[in-house]
């Protein structure tokens, strides 16, 4: 099988930055003396769990305390082992994008994305915590990944996938309905759907269930970050370079171009961040730019295709030596 697989430059390139990257961010775990507030629900959870003791935020996704429940069922119940443990979903969020875009739109487009997607400040912070960002990001993609596939029965496995997005962390959800919608319609093919919710539905259903039958009620969250309004907040615009970078400065531009459009594929990515956004700017109290981590593959993904369009270039179909002989070439003309 090892051999079928053919490695390219820009394959070994994208291993190599994992690595280094892996090495910089567990030496930053380290740094961590302490869990946070949210980590500490989680992990207080875990124990509830283990202990069928009463929970201390059951207003918290279950799924994450699960994990933790289910590590400490073979190690000790040690927040160190978590804190080592649960930052792998990170770098396995990172690797299934690259793998997802590799085979979508080319080695060098999927390196674009997923290193800044790993890179970016807000998922680097947050993937390194005990908290639900780095889970619901994986689950997120892997959902996508899955449902991109030719063989039905993954279809199945990814309405598993986003069904965990959901146990994950419960707003997630909505991006998750929105790639699985997009998606079908894309692929005009209804039994991506069918099949999919066939599996997503009762794990969604196992979910409520449990955390109805241990703590006799479900609530996803605080009753004053479910208030929605179409008075949209500007939060996020405003907070979008900080969030982004100024590489968040190209995702306009994507849209000014008709070949952004052609491309069947970039509306679910359109999809996907349009409607994150337009979700968490109508709550009406809780604005955190960390609620945005799961829409930042999304606007990668725009950023490369406004840079395809802006320079006229197919990443996806293109080498790194003919991009340099592309600038070389314009700039030795200009002489």
């Amino acid at each position: 099988m090892l051999n079928s697989v053919k490695l390219t430059k820009i394959d070994i390139l994208f291993i190599s930055f994992l690595i280094l990257f892996s090495v910089y961010f567990y030496m930053h775990i380290t740094m961590i003396v302490n869990p946070t507030i949210d980590g500490a629900d989680y992990l207080l959870n875990a124990h509830g769990w283990l202990s069928n003791e009463p929970l201390y935020a059951p207003f918290r996704p279950p799924l994450i305390s699960w994990v933790i429940a289910g590590i400490w069922l073979i190690t000790n119940e040690s927040w160190i082992v978590i804190q080592y443990l649960l930052p792998a979903f990170t770098l396995a969020a990172g690797v299934t994008l690259y793998a997802l875009l590799r085979k979508q739109k080319g080695e060098l487009f999927a390196f674009g994305v997923s290193a800044l997607t790993l890179v970016n400040q807000i998922v680097f912070f947050w993937g390194m915590q005990i908290q639900t960002e780095s889970l619901s990001l994986f689950f997120l993609i892997l959902s996508l990944f899955l449902l991109k596939s030719e063989k039905e029965k993954h279809w199945y496995l990814a309405g598993v996938a986003i069904g965990l997005t959901f146990a994950s962390r419960y707003p997630v959800f909505v991006p998750a309905l929105t790639i699985l919608i997009a998606e079908s319609v894309i692929q005009r093919n209804s039994k991506l759907v069918k099949k999919a919710i066939i599996t997503c539905v009762p794990v969604i259903a196992i979910v409520i269930i449990s955390v109805f039958l241990k703590t006799d009620a479900f609530s996803g969250a605080f009753e004053r970050d479910t208030q929605f309004t179409f008075l949209l907040s500007p939060f996020y615009i405003l907070h979008s370079v900080h969030t982004w970078s100024l590489v968040v400065i190209l995702v306009p531009i994507a849209f000014l171009f008709r070949r952004t459009y052609s491309d069947k594929n970039n509306y679910t990515y359109i999809a996907w961040f349009l409607v994150s956004l337009l979700f968490w700017s109508a709550n009406t109290t809780n604005f955190q730019e960390r609620f945005m981590i799961h829409s930042t593959p999304a606007v990668y993904y725009l950023s490369m295709i406004a840079i395809e369009n802006f320079t006229k270039i197919n990443i996806s179909k293109v080498s790194l030596s003919r991009v340099r002989r592309h600038f070389v070439g314009k700039d030795s003309r200009r002489k």
